[in-house]
C-alpha cells in the first residue's frame, strides 16, 4: 500500500531527472551551429514511439488509439509541439540551459495574460507585468550579448510555447486527467506518432527524400541518439504516471526542479558556468509563474464567454 501511494511522487522525481536530461542532451547536440534541428528532430521522435508502441498496443490503451490518431484536435498539436521543439533547437544553439529554463517560463505568464484578455478569466492586470521581470532575469542570466545573438530564436520559442498553452486550453487538453492513464498514454503516442510525421514532411521538404533514410552518423551519434530517445520515452511514460493520480499538490513541486536540475547537469556534463544567481533567478522565475497559477485556479470562468 505504500508502495502504491509513493509510485507517484517517484515517477515525478523520474521524470524530472529525465527531462532534465532531455535538455543537456539537446544542449549538446544543437550547440553546434551548423547543424539543422529540423535534421536532429526527426531521428530523435523515431525512437520513442518504438519504445512507448509496446505500453499503448499491448495495454488498455489500444482501445483509444486509433481515435487519437485521426483527432484533428491532436494532429494540431502535434504539430504545434513540432514546432516548439524546432524553436528550443534552434535556442540551444546559444542560450545555456539555465537560460532557456527561465526563458520558457514566459509562456506561464503569457498564456493566462491571453485568457485573461479574451475575458476567458478575470485575471489582476498587474499580472502582466509579471513577465518583463522574468524577461530581465533571463537577459541577466544569459548577458546581454547572447540575449542579442539569440532574440529571434528566444522570441518565437516564447510565441510558439504560448500558441501551444492555448491551443491546448481551447482543445480541451487543460484536464489530462479526465483521460485517465490509459488514455493519457494512448494520447502521448498519438502526439509522437504524428510528431515524426510532421519532421519527416519537414525534413525532405528541405533537404529531399533521400535525407529521411540516411542516418547522420557525423552530426548524431549512436550514443545521443539512444540516449535521448530513452530518456524522451521515460519522461513521458512517467510524468503521465505522476499526473494521473489525486497527489498533484505533492507532484507539482517536484516537477518543476526540471529548471534546478538541468542546470546542476548542464554544469556537470557539458561544463556550462553556473553562477550562485543563476539559482535565484530560477526560484524567483518558478515562485512568480506559481503565483500566476494560483491565482489563475482561484479565478472563476467568465459564464458569458461560453455561451
Amino acid at each position: 500500500m505504500l508502495m502504491y501511494e509513493s509510485l507517484p511522487i517517484i515517477a515525478s522525481l523520474i521524470s524530472s531527472i529525465s527531462r532534465a536530461g532531455l535538455n543537456v542532451v539537446d544542449r549538446r547536440q544543437f550547440i553546434n551551429t551548423s547543424i539543422c534541428p529540423m535534421n536532429i528532430s526527426y531521428w530523435n521522435n523515431l525512437l520513442p514511439i518504438v519504445l512507448m508502441a509496446p505500453f499503448a498496443l499491448f495495454s488498455p490503451a489500444a482501445e483509444y488509439v486509433v481515435a487519437d490518431l485521426i483527432s484533428i484536435y491532436v494532429v494540431l498539436l502535434a504539430l504545434l509541439i513540432q514546432l516548439v521543439a524546432y524553436s528550443f533547437g534552434y535556442a540551444f544553439k546559444t542560450l545555456r540551459v539555465t537560460d532557456i529554463a527561465i526563458l520558457s517560463k514566459s509562456a506561464d505568464i503569457t498564456v493566462p495574460a491571453f485568457l485573461s484578455f479574451v475575458g476567458v478569466y478575470s485575471l489582476h492586470s498587474g499580472v502582466i507585468w509579471i513577465l518583463p521581470a522574468i524577461l530581465m532575469m533571463y537577459v541577466l542570466s544569459a548577458g546581454i550579448q547572447a540575449a542579442k545573438r539569440s532574440s529571434w530564436a528566444s522570441i518565437v520559442l516564447v510565441v510558439m510555447l504560448s500558441l501551444q498553452g492555448i491551443y491546448s486550453f481551447f482543445a480541451g487538453f487543460n484536464s489530462p486527467l479526465d483521460a485517465g492513464l490509459w488514455g493519457l498514454i494512448s494520447f502521448a503516442f498519438a502526439v509522437l506518432i504524428w510528431r515524426f510525421i510532421f519532421s519527416f514532411l519537414f525534413l525532405i521538404h528541405k533537404y529531399g527524400f533521400t535525407r529521411a533514410f540516411k542516418f547522420p552518423e557525423k552530426i548524431l551519434t549512436l550514443g545521443g541518439f539512444y540516449t535521448r530517445g530513452f530518456l524522451t520515452a521515460t519522461t513521458q511514460i512517467t510524468f503521465l504516471l505522476a499526473i494521473s493520480t489525486n497527489q498533484l499538490m505533492l507532484v507539482w513541486p517536484i516537477l518543476n526542479t526540471t529548471g534546478f536540475m538541468g542546470a546542476i547537469f548542464a554544469y556537470l556534463f557539458l561544463g556550462e558556468r553556473l553562477y550562485a544567481r543563476d539559482f535565484l533567478f530560477i526560484f524567483l522565475t518558478f515562485l512568480l509563474t506559481a503565483l500566476v497559477m494560483y491565482l489563475l485556479n482561484y479565478e472563476e470562468l467568465d459564464p458569458l464567454f461560453w455561451k
